[in-house]
Order: structure tokens, then C-alpha cells, then sequence
């Protein structure tokens, strides 16, 4: 039998990765979507083109304390 030794910090990143791993999974699968229904419906195609060319202008993280 093997034992398995790890502290709490290791099991909460391990945990993080495989959260996160779905979540993108889901986001591919979405973004997959939309580019099939943009196939259909060019409403979808400019939404999507839309979004794609926006520049990034501000982070979504946002500080929790300002000291």
C-alpha cells in the first residue's frame, strides 16, 4: 500500500490546477460554439470579431487593500 504525504498548500494548488483546467476546457467548448453559430449567423461572426479586437485596457484583478 503507498502512503501519500502532503501538506494542505499542495493539495490546494493540486485542486486549483484541476479548477482551473476545467474551466478552460468549458471556455474552449464555448468559444467553439459561438464560432459555429457564427457559421450560421452573421450577427454571431460580428459579435465575435467584435470582441476578439478589443484591446485589453484594464486588469480584472483588482487589489483587496490599498496599504
Amino acid at each position: 500500500m503507498t502512503s501519500f504525504y502532503s501538506s494542505d498548500a499542495t493539495k490546494r494548488l493540486a485542486l486549483r490546477y484541476l479548477l482551473e483546467n476545467i474551466d478552460y476546457r468549458k471556455r474552449c467548448v464555448y468559444l467553439q460554439e459561438i464560432i459555429s453559430l457564427g457559421r450560421e449567423n452573421d450577427v454571431w461572426r460580428q459579435a465575435l470579431t467584435a470582441f476578439l479586437n478589443t484591446p485589453v485596457d484594464k486588469f480584472s484583478v483588482r487589489p483587496c487593500c490599498k496599504n
